[in-house]
């Protein structure tokens, strides 16, 4: 019989995605084969340190990823064919996995760009005009621009007209929301970095604006790059 690690989790936010991330390490290492039967929700339990309840919607989320699949009256097997679903977990306390990050949506965010410059409508144009005002006005209202940042950002990728960058940006977009916010939310702190964050915006925009591909391209490699430099500050601990 599959024993799981008996590292018990601390208690979190989310001891579901937890419990799915440890699992998953354990299948990716080896430790549970492809194509044996997982430990039973009372083994995983105890190994654990979480509820039943925890165990079963922990192996949901591997079950709708594809890499666990069930078996009627056997319980529940590692996919031999592996997960059928690509998966984006930033960890926030390694700055190495940040960077690693940044970089993947540097080559994402950046192309993505630089397509809307080319391929942008007037009306496309108009809706990122729209929400770099609508960031301009939660900036005057002291508020953080959160939800406005991120329909900036999501307005540009429309303008691409590539389906493709579109719905990976939607992928992106709730994978690494938390980590949007709390760059977000610590720039609303500094009413300098709040202004500086906003020329980076209408940089890119300007550049879409003039359908100028390498300055978009510059533009937003520029914004990327200052975004993860600010992070590693938020996420430093003061001395």
């Amino acid at each position: 019989m599959n024993t799981a690690p008996s590292s018990t989790i601390a208690r979190g936010h989310s001891l579901p995605d937890e419990v799915a991330k440890r699992i998953r390490t354990s299948i990716e290492s080896g430790s549970i084969e492809p194509g044996k039967r997982l430990p039973t929700q009372q083994e995983l339990a105890e190994a654990y340190g979480v509820s039943r309840p925890v165990i079963r919607e922990a192996v949901s989320i591997l079950k709708s990823d594809g890499l666990v699949i069930s078996q009627q009256g056997r319980g529940h097997f590692v996919n031999p064919q592996g997960a059928s679903v690509f998966r984006l977990e930033p960890s926030f306390e390694d700055k190495e996995d940040l960077a690693d990050l940044f970089q993947f949506l540097m080559a994402v965010e950046v192309a993505a760009t630089e397509q809307a410059a080319t391929h942008r409508s007037p009306s496309d144009l108009d809706a990122i005009r729209q929400h770099l005002d609508g960031l301009e006005t939660a900036i005057r209202e002291n508020r953080n621009g959160v939800d406005e940042d991120m329909k900036f950002h999501r307005a540009i990728l429309q303008a691409t007209h590539n389906a493709y960058f579109i719905s990976f940006g939607e992928f992106l977009e709730s994978r690494v929301r938390n980590l949007i916010r709390t760059a977000r939310e610590n720039t609303a702190r500094s009413q300098d970095m709040v202004k500086r964050v906003q020329h980076e915006h209408e940089a890119i925009f300007k550049a879409i604006a003039a359908q100028d591909a390498e300055g978009a391209r510059a533009a937003a490699a520029h914004h990327l790059d200052n975004a993860a430099q600010r992070l590693r500050i938020y996420l430093t601990p003061a001395d």
